[in-house]
């Protein structure tokens, strides 16, 4: 296994292309890479440095996909439920924890679910993106 030259996602040896990123492996620029800084990526057609929130190459003009906004959007929603209705586990249900969300709506007459709703929505919307995937995200959010 080896990993791709812009997201650093696990790929097979032989791909030419990373299945996350859409990055050609194997395009090489006229005297190779230099260092990749931490706010630059790699056009995902002709190679070159670009910065990562680019929406088009300047070299080539060709889109970037974005990365980061579906997740970051999802974030936002699970926070907001957490608050607003985090004392019925609606945020659990919409994360796809269907055992903590049933959890939460059969004790959120205790308000206790509406409290800890409350502060998991704050610590939602604080988290960095690393922090909330390790934490909350696991694979399962709806519409994924």
């Amino acid at each position: 296994m080896k990993y791709c030259i812009n997201c650093g996602e696990q790929i097979a040896d032989d791909a030419e292309v990373c299945p996350e990123c859409g990055v050609n492996q194997s395009t090489r620029l006229e005297g190779g890479y230099r260092g990749r800084g931490e706010h630059e990526k790699y056009c995902v057609d002709c190679g070159a440095l670009v910065h990562k929130q680019a929406e088009l190459c300047p070299e080539c003009g060709v889109e970037q996909p974005s990365r980061g906004s579906l997740r970051d959007s999802e974030q936002v929603v699970a926070g907001l439920l957490a608050i607003l209705l985090g004392g019925l586990g609606v945020h659990k249900f919409y994360q796809g924890n269907m055992r903590n969300g049933v959890l939460y709506l059969c004790f959120f007459w205790t308000a206790i679910p509406a409290i800890l709703g409350l502060i998991e929505g704050i610590l939602m919307l604080l988290a960095d993106e690393a922090e909330y995937e390790q934490k909350w995200a696991d694979g399962t959010i709806l519409g994924r």
